[in-house]
């Protein structure tokens, strides 16, 4: 039982230790011949600095803070507009039916 025990434990403290080792994708190499071709080219890209927004744009470029509406939107507005148009029955207050 003890030899069990023993053989048991030996085994999972070695899987263990296995398991432990640092692999590539944990502690990645950082002086290899890719890595430094890729920072000479990141470093060898021009530095662009971002575009301010003019005063007041918006994101979408609008200068106020009312977006215009486009063509999808100003028909489904309309057709909302008719629907709420027609006339509608008004529902009857009734009992339960029997």
């Amino acid at each position: 039982m003890k030899k069990i025990l023993l053989g048991t434990g030996l085994i999972l403290t070695l899987s263990t230790a296995f398991a432990a080792t640092d692999t590539q994708e944990a502690t990645p190499l950082t002086n290899s011949k890719a890595q430094a071709h890729g920072e000479a080219h990141k470093n060898a890209r021009p530095a662009i600095p971002l575009k301010k927004p003019a005063e007041g744009a918006t994101a979408r470029g609008e200068g106020s803070g009312i977006p215009k509406a486009n063509a999808p939107e100003i028909k489904g507005q309309e057709r909302a507009a008719a629907r709420e148009a027609k006339p509608h029955k008004e529902p009857k207050l009734q009992g339960t039916p029997k």
